[in-house]
């Protein structure tokens, strides 16, 4: 090969020079400082947030609180509290089934859409059929099903009294005075007095021990069910002498009270007693002879429950 063969290979090779970098300079700090800078940034956003939530409404700042306790609960499209769709409509004859804006909160029976919060919910009528009747079904299941509960109440409370008379003949004359029965209103359990203070002491609302026992075990059996409860005090015909201050009036609704207060001490759950009422001898249990002992009584009644009591009040119609 020639020399001139040879000086234009060597021209074609490429030279690769590699340099180092040295260690001097700024290269020794890295990325630290974006860190602080990132840092330095969230925290102006953190300040100024508060900042703009300091000089906002009182409703504003509401709404803030309520995001970040349950921020699941918002819309991240409109930024509103998802609104659940409301149940409490009439049966549609016009709705196309379509969506859009609204501006009240009213529901349009005709058109079968419900405006809330300026947004309007649209349910066709075969789909609010669908809902509104499963349901009645599950609200029938569960009124039937705390009717059997309240029927095995009573079960076992007459149960109860056939041990203890059994069990204790010294409180036979107590446990014969108790009356239970069913009725259209519910379960209906009455003290009633069978001699001169049998359940309390003659003329006051001071409950004897005996008594207590039997009001005890009811507060704890009546407290398992989600019933309501209603409590009479009765009295006879009998007035108190003179010009006395304190009547059959007083007498009947301290000894409802008395029953209630040992009730709600020994099971019933708070709110079960929906009324305590004195009658004093306006419902007299013998009305051929207002003063018979027996017309003396305490009544509880565990209210039976419908199938609407289970229906939540924004379903009913």
């Amino acid at each position: 090969m020639s020399m001139a063969g040879e000086q234009k290979q060597h021209k074609e090779e490429p030279i690769i020079i590699k340099k180092r970098r040295g260690h001097g300079g700024h290269g020794g700090h890295g990325g630290a400082w974006k860190v602080a800078y990132a840092d330095f940034v969230t925290a102006m956003m953190a300040f100024f947030i508060v900042m703009w939530i300091l000089g906002q409404s009182e409703e504003i700042r509401k709404s803030v609180t309520e995001y970040f306790e349950d921020p699941g609960a918002f819309s991240f499209v409109t930024g509103k509290r998802a609104m659940p769709i409301d149940l409490n409509l009439k049966r549609s004859g016009e709705g196309d089934g379509g969506g859009g804006k609204g501006t009240d909160s009213t529901v349009n029976d005709s058109s079968g859409k419900r405006k809330k919060d300026g947004f309007v919910f649209w349910l066709s009528n075969e789909l609010q059929d669908s809902i509104v009747n499963k349901i009645r079904d599950e609200a029938i299941r569960d009124s039937s099903n705390a009717a059997k509960r309240v029927e095995r109440i009573k079960d076992e409370f007459e149960n109860f009294v056939k041990k203890e008379l059994a069990a204790k003949p010294e409180m036979k004359d107590i446990l014969n005075s108790i009356k239970i029965e069913m009725t259209k209103e519910g379960l209906r359990i009455e003290l009633i007095e069978s001699s001169e203070s049998m359940f309390f002491e003659v003329g006051s609302a001071r409950v004897k021990e005996g008594a207590k026992e039997v009001l005890a075990k009811l507060g704890e059996e009546i407290g398992k069910l989600p019933n309501e409860v209603d409590i009479e005090g009765h009295t006879d015909s009998r007035k108190y002498g003179g010009n006395a201050v304190y009547t059959n009036w007083e007498l009947s609704t301290d000894r409802a009270n008395a029953s209630r207060r040992i009730l709600e001490a020994n099971g019933f759950w708070e709110g079960q007693v929906d009324k305590v009422t004195g009658f004093a001898d306006r419902r007299l249990r013998n009305s051929g002879n207002p003063f018979d002992i027996s017309n003396r009584r305490v009544s509880i009644l565990v209210k039976q429950m419908s199938a609407k009591d289970f229906i939540p009040e924004e379903y009913k119609k």
